[in-house]
């Protein structure tokens, strides 16, 4: 594998995937044993794997600059096909729930691998590819709009992330500023956000609405694979939160105000937790990146040589700019069995916390991808969106 600036991007023709997809289905579907029924089901994730690491190329490229005029038109042209060619995927996925070899694929991929197969079936239909292309449109939107948000503020052009690093200073009236600022960003583009913001919605509930779903939350559960728990569950936990760690952070922000020496602890005050500064890194990316890589070596060897192979072949973007993606993500690139991780450092701990953080779900790839006697993963229901 090259290193990750040097990977070649081809569009893929998803007509003639989608052809060779239903030759692979239907050859699937009249298999008289598991072994050649498996054979062509790893057929199937093979030419997956190859549209899903073309688009995760673009994609990770585009939220590297969503001003890259080229990237940004290859997510539009992804967002325009993918609903069709989720269709194939999901008459892939009818045959293998419907296989007389179900249950050996069971056994050697786990139930779960089933199950999200099964689940495709209800969360994919024609009737609402329509409305796929138009949510997708919007998310970008959505992403431009953010990231193309800046401030000067001392001497520099701030973007959100960069702002946070001055909402954690040791002077209050610079975090009051920083703040307002931080604001002031987003009140610029309310109306904008605002606008998509409600076109979201009601596309998302006329979607659940089509597929036969009450409401849009239980259709976003199953978008997601959720299966070990719940809108219940997740209310259930509402509520302790409520009365548990609420009252908890009021003690600890008590026990803030008294170390910051302040008659009032205010929304500008929050970021700081230690009158002398907060615990920043020490060093920039390279030194981080290089501080994680002995970490992981002195962990295990298995999770030194995950990292080594991120390192060797540059499968980060750490650093925050002027129009990049705000937030952070690990996706993958399942032709190389490749992890990705993005980010926006700032100088902060939070530079620290996400690395580390996506780092956890890049091992877990890193490893899963290499664990199979295949290459085959688990059926996906849906297209990998970072």
């Amino acid at each position: 594998m090259q290193k990750f600036p040097q990977l070649t991007y081809d569009r893929p023709d998803v007509e003639t995937i989608k052809k060779e997809l239903n030759a692979a289905i239907d050859g699937f579907l009249a298999a008289s044993s598991y072994e050649e029924a498996r054979a062509l089901y790893v057929r199937l994730e093979g030419l997956d794997a190859g549209f899903s690491t073309m688009y995760n190329i673009a994609s990770i490229r585009n939220t590297m600059d969503t001003a890259n005029e080229f990237y940004d038109g290859e997510i539009n042209y992804f967002n325009a096909v993918t609903p069709e060619y989720m269709l194939v995927l999901k008459r892939a996925s009818q045959a293998l729930t419907e296989s007389p070899f179900k249950d050996e694929f069971a056994k050697e991929f786990g139930a779960i691998f089933i199950k999200k197969a099964e689940n495709a079936q209800r969360i994919m239909s024609e009737e609402i590819a329509g409305d796929l292309v138009e949510e997708s449109n919007l998310e970008q939107e959505y992403s431009k709009t953010v990231a193309a948000c800046s401030a000067d503020f001392c001497g520099e052009a701030c973007n959100f992330y960069g702002l946070l690093k001055h909402m954690q200073s040791t002077d209050r009236a610079e975090r009051e500023e920083a703040f307002l600022a931080w604001a002031k960003l987003y009140e610029g583009v309310s109306e904008k956000l605002d606008g998509i913001y409600d076109r979201l919605v009601q596309i998302r509930v006329r979607m659940a609405k089509k597929l036969g779903f009450e409401n849009y939350t239980e259709l976003a559960y199953l978008n997601k694979n959720r299966f070990d728990y719940t809108a219940q569950d997740v209310a259930a936990f509402r509520e302790q939160v409520k009365k548990v760690i609420v009252p908890a952070c009021a003690r600890i922000f008590e026990l803030q105000r008294r170390r910051l020496g302040i008659d009032k602890l205010r929304y500008y005050d929050e970021s700081l937790v230690f009158p002398e500064g907060n615990a920043v890194p020490v060093g920039d990316m390279d030194c981080l990146v290089n501080a994680a890589g002995g970490m992981y070596r002195e962990l295990s060897p298995e999770t030194g040589e995950f990292f080594d192979f991120m390192i060797e072949h540059d499968l980060f973007d750490l650093v925050t700019r002027p129009n990049k993606h705000m937030g952070g993500y690990c996706t993958f690139l399942e032709s190389f069995k490749a992890p990705f991780i993005f980010s926006n450092f700032n100088g902060t701990s939070a530079d620290v916390d996400v690395l580390t953080h996506e780092a956890g779900h890049a091992f877990q790839a890193y490893v899963a991808s290499r664990s199979w006697r295949s290459a085959a993963p688990p059926a996906r229901s849906t297209r990998s969106i970072p």
